[in-house]
């Protein structure tokens, strides 16, 4: 029975600290809520945002490497609380002002046009700027699309994951498949050697014929190369692919900054020939 009467007067008490620490505006302004409800807002939303963060410290701490499903979850963690404060009553306009009030304490700095989504987000994951624009895009790219909350995790994963949602947002930017289907084109018209071997003719499987194959090997002292394995296996290929084109894509561009440095070195040498000529064609002064 003590224990009971203790347990009332300090969550009495609580409620109390968080009224008296509640901004004035809220208490005396807020038309779309009464006291208790704000005071049950602050609770709530600070609640959700804390919760989160405990398990986005357990998930980087635990899976970060390794497994995407609790990040999936987190997210879709995220996007059920922005659903909680986009309603029209008043339990949900208390619940955006105590989104507010706890962006205030947290002492974070958005713009005016930053979606509720991305503060959210910034508020569960902190200040690193890549990962909160990486995760707000994915969640707003749901949004956009309509999808329902318990299908955050599926939506992710059925479009590539956070890295894939990501870049296709972007016109300018090539996903991973993107840069692997380019960097097989590369290979289409070059060949550096044939290699033969044994075991290599028994593992063929004849729908692999055409398709590229990751050999793995070691660089000699004499130049030459000494392959230990191979491997089919669609994520090291498609890697290996990636790779393949960026170091395309680097030969190309230095080939650029070469050709427009000569272009630049010729106009500069025939300004000076032009110049020359003219000068020597000017009549002398009296």
């Amino acid at each position: 029975m003590q224990n009971s009467v203790n347990t009332v007067a300090a969550s009495t008490s609580i409620t109390e600290a968080i009224q008296n620490a509640m901004p004035a505006a809220v208490v005396q302004n807020d038309t779309t809520a009464n006291p208790a409800q704000a005071v049950a807002a602050i609770l709530n939303v600070r609640s959700a945002i804390e919760g989160l963060i405990n398990e986005r410290l357990i998930w980087q701490e635990n899976a970060y490497r390794t497994s995407n499903e609790q990040l999936y979850g987190l997210l879709q963690k995220c996007y059920s609380l922005y659903k909680e404060l986009s309603g029209s009553s008043p339990e949900a306009a208390a619940e955006r002002n105590a989104l507010r009030d706890y962006i205030g304490l947290k002492g974070y700095k958005f713009g005016s046009g930053t979606h509720t989504i991305v503060k959210i987000v910034k508020c569960v994951f902190g200040t690193d700027r890549r990962r909160v624009s990486a995760y707000g895009i994915v969640l707003r790219s749901a949004l956009n699309q309509n999808v329902n909350i318990l299908d955050i995790p599926q939506f992710i994963k059925s479009n590539g994951g956070v890295e894939e949602i990501r870049l296709a947002k972007s016109p300018n930017a090539m996903t991973a498949k993107q840069k692997a289907t380019a960097g097989a084109i590369t290979l289409s018209n070059k060949t550096i050697v044939n290699v033969t071997a044994p075991v290599f003719k028994e593992s063929l499987d004849a729908g692999n014929i055409g398709k590229p194959v990751v050999l793995l090997g070691t660089w000699n002292a004499d130049g030459s190369i000494t392959v230990h394995s191979f491997t089919n296996s669609e994520s090291a290929v498609n890697a290996a692919l990636v790779a393949q084109f960026s170091q395309a894509k680097a030969v190309a561009e230095a080939q650029k900054v070469e050709v427009v440095a000569a272009n630049d070195s010729q106009i500069a040498k025939t300004a000076v020939t032009q110049a020359v000529a003219e000068a020597t064609a000017l009549p002398l002064a009296a």
